[in-house]
């Protein structure tokens, strides 16, 4: 896959801008502020449907505008492809070269890029939302029936927490027959994920670190495995309790994973650096396992990081047939190729 051109309109502080990018390091860096994190923003935006900075697609218009509009042109299996979205403050129009997509659990997968955001930074630490967000974007880009269960079972899930709220029993069982199918597959998918992605990101942390430390995830799902064929018999015996809560208390949407640094939980025991270093390798043996073929995104690059570890970032990089650096600075580190420098400054872009 090659990322070859992104149009935006009215994006951020963007007003009409085109940005050619090559094979290879891709680095973008200017002042802060600039809309270099912008350009990420858009292809993360037309690769999983949503922002990483905001929830709401209205924050995106730039100001004084009505509207918004992105664009990708990329090749994916030696095919040319065009991905776009547009919004005018109330409806978002989504379309894959000239066909419309009404779904935007179509768009998912189309563009595989992998990125490192700030969010990602508080994979080890942060809440286990974000983790069950790790999850859900990586499986969901190479997984549809992943997107129809993941869907299928927050619908139901909806409509049994208001028959909850409502002290309402009658016709509970039908949505809960429902989570219990879409829940089995997707804690099937998860543990199955992490399980493949454990030894991947082990080799990576070995190349950060240039020591054998050990990295190891751990599925932790709020219902135990061995009760997975039997979750609907789980939410029947809930409910009682459940009534008097107003909610569900068990499931998919309460799931987490555990990191473990040197045999113990990085979150409690791994240093700072450490725990940079276990995001990076997790994340890059996320790009591994989705595809050879996924282009990788790095907003901030070098932010808190020594030379000597980005330099071990680069190297794993190595396989990588298209990245997107973002950072404040032109950065010149020994051994180190760019393909092609962008500057960013005011939301205008100027190839070095």
């Amino acid at each position: 896959m090659q990322l070859k051109q992104l149009t935006l309109r009215n994006f951020r502080n963007y007003t009409n801008e085109t940005v050619l990018f090559v094979p290879g390091i891709n680095l973008i860096y200017g002042e802060n502020g600039a809309g270099k994190t912008s350009l990420l923003e858009a292809l993360y935006l037309l690769s999983t449907g949503r922002s990483f900075r905001t929830p709401y697609l209205k924050h995106l218009i730039r100001k004084g505008s009505s509207y918004f509009y992105v664009q990708a042109h990329f090749e994916k299996n030696g095919v040319d492809q065009a991905l776009s979205m547009g919004f005018d403050g109330k409806n978002r129009k989504i379309r894959s070269n000239a066909t419309p997509l009404d779904q935007l659990a179509h768009l998912i997968g189309m563009l595989t890029i992998v990125f490192y955001t700030s969010i990602d930074s508080q994979l080890v630490e942060g809440s286990p939302t974000q983790r069950r967000r790790f999850l859900n974007i990586q499986l969901a880009q190479s997984d549809p029936l992943y997107v129809h269960h993941l869907l299928r079972y927050h619908k139901a899930m909806k409509n049994r927490n208001a028959l909850l709220k409502g002290k309402i029993e009658r016709g509970m069982n039908s949505y809960e027959q429902i989570m219990a199918r879409s829940a089995t597959y997707l804690m099937h998918k998860r543990s199955h994920l992490l399980k493949v992605l454990t030894p991947i990101a082990r080799q990576f942390i070995k190349t950060l670190s240039d020591t054998s430390e050990e990295l190891d995830l751990f599925y932790a799902p709020s219902i135990a495995m061995q009760y997975m064929e039997n979750i609907a018999s789980i939410y029947s015996k809930q409910r009682k309790k459940e009534l008097i809560l107003g909610s569900t208390l068990l499931g998919p949407h309460r799931d987490d994973f555990l990191i473990s640094y040197q045999y113990k939980e990085a979150k409690f025991y791994a240093s700072e650096g450490q725990k940079r270093a276990c995001v990076t390798a997790l994340k890059m043996a996320e790009r591994k396992q989705l595809s050879e073929h996924a282009l990788f995104g790095i907003d901030d690059f070098g932010a808190q990081i020594d030379e000597k570890r980005m330099e071990q970032i680069y190297r794993a990089m190595a396989d990588v047939p298209q990245v997107f650096l973002v950072s404040s600075s032109r950065r010149s580190l020994k051994g180190l190729l760019y393909h092609r420098f962008f500057y960013v400054k005011s939301g205008t872009v100027t190839i070095e």
